[in-house]
C-alpha cells in the first residue's frame, strides 16, 4: 500500500502534468500505480492540493540547479525547460540530497547536448565548470593539526581533499559571472587545478602543458613524484634537465603555499590503496 502511494506521488510529481479536470487521466494514473480504492478516493479528493505539491517540488529542484549552473541555464534559454522536464520524467533524482542533483542532471543532459547542433559546444565545459565550484566548496581543505612531510622523488605526493584537475576544450573559466552576458569563450585547450584555499575560497590555477602532465601523474595515476616528472617529460619530448626539475620544485612549492599540497604520501606508488587524501579520477569533474 505504501509503495503504491509513493509510486503514484512520484509519477505525479516528476512525470507529465495531469489536468485536474481530466478524470480519465487521473483514473489511469491511479490504476497504473495500483492504488487501493480507499487511497484512490482520498487522492482524487485532494488532487488540487497534490498539484500544488508537484509545483513546489519541481520549483525546489529547478532552483537548486539554477544555483549551481546559472550561466549555463541562462544560455540554454527555453531549451532548459525541455531538458529539465525530460530529466525528471526519464532520470529523476534518486536521493534527497540536493548536492547530488546537478551531477545526475548533467549525466542525463550532456549526451543530449552533444548530439544537438543547436546547443553551443562550449556549454558542456561551462556546466561542468560551474558545478565543480560547488563540489570543491563542500570538500575539506587542509586537515587540522597536519604536519607537512618533506617531498621525495621516490614517494607519492599528498594533496588536500578539495583539489580537482580538469581539462577543457574552451576557456570557460574566463567568462563573465553575469548570467546576462553572452560573451563567447575562446576555443582553447585548458588545464586547471581547482582547489579550496585555507580561506575557504574556491580558486583556479591555469596550468602549462608540463605542469598539467606532472599533476595528472600525481593526482590521477598516483605515481611517485619521480615517475610523474619523468613521465611528463617523456610525453612532451622534453629533456630531463636541471631546469625542468627546478620548474617542478617551483610548482610544488607554489601549491604548498596555496594550501593545496600537504607533503609526501605513502611510500609505494601505483599500488597505494585509495585513501581520503587522494583525488578520485580528478580528470573527470562531477
Amino acid at each position: 500500500m505504501q509503495r503504491a502511494l509513493e509510486s503514484a506521488l512520484a509519477e505525479l510529481t516528476l512525470g507529465p502534468e495531469i489536468a485536474p479536470e481530466d478524470q480519465n487521466a487521473i483514473s489511469a494514473w491511479l490504476a497504473r500505480n495500483e492504488v487501493t480504492p480507499d487511497d484512490a478516493r482520498a487522492l482524487q479528493r485532494d488532487f488540487s492540493r497534490l498539484l500544488v505539491y508537484r509545483q513546489l517540488v519541481r520549483r525546489n529542484l529547478r532552483d537548486a540547479l539554477e544555483s549551481t549552473i546559472p550561466r549555463c541555464i541562462a544560455r540554454l534559454g527555453a531549451r532548459f525547460d525541455t531538458d529539465f522536464a525530460d530529466f525528471l520524467r526519464v532520470s529523476p533524482p534518486v536521493t534527497r540530497l540536493l548536492k547530488d542533483l546537478t551531477p545526475r542532471f548533467l549525466e542525463f543532459a550532456l549526451p543530449r547536448w552533444a548530439q544537438d547542433p543547436n546547443v553551443p559546444e562550449y556549454l558542456a565545459d561551462l556546466a561542468q565548470h560551474e558545478a565543480l565550484q560547488i563540489e570543491v566548496a563542500t570538500l575539506l581543505a587542509r586537515p587540522k593539526d597536519h604536519v607537512p612531510a618533506e617531498l621525495s622523488l621516490d614517494e607519492c605526493v599528498e594533496f588536500i581533499d578539495a583539489v580537482r584537475l580538469v581539462h577543457y576544450a574552451w576557456a570557460v573559466h574566463r567568462l563573465p559571472e553575469d548570467t546576462a552576458s553572452r560573451v563567447l569563450p575562446e576555443r582553447q585547450a585548458m588545464s586547471l587545478l581547482v582547489y579550496r584555499s585555507p580561506e575557504h575560497e574556491v580558486r583556479y590555477l591555469e596550468l602549462g602543458a608540463f605542469a598539467a602532465q606532472v599533476l595528472s601523474g600525481l593526482l590521477d595515476a598516483r605515481l611517485t613524484l619521480g615517475s610523474a616528472v619523468t613521465g611528463a617529460a617523456h610525453r612532451l619530448g622534453l629533456p630531463l634537465e636541471a631546469e625542468l626539475l627546478s620548474a617542478t620544485a617551483r610548482l610544488l612549492s607554489d601549491l604548498a603555499e596555496r594550501g593545496a599540497l600537504l607533503g609526501k604520501g605513502p611510500e609505494s606508488g601505483q599500488n597505494n590503496p585509495k585513501t581520503s587524501n587522494y583525488v578520485p579520477n580528478a580528470s573527470k569533474p562531477a
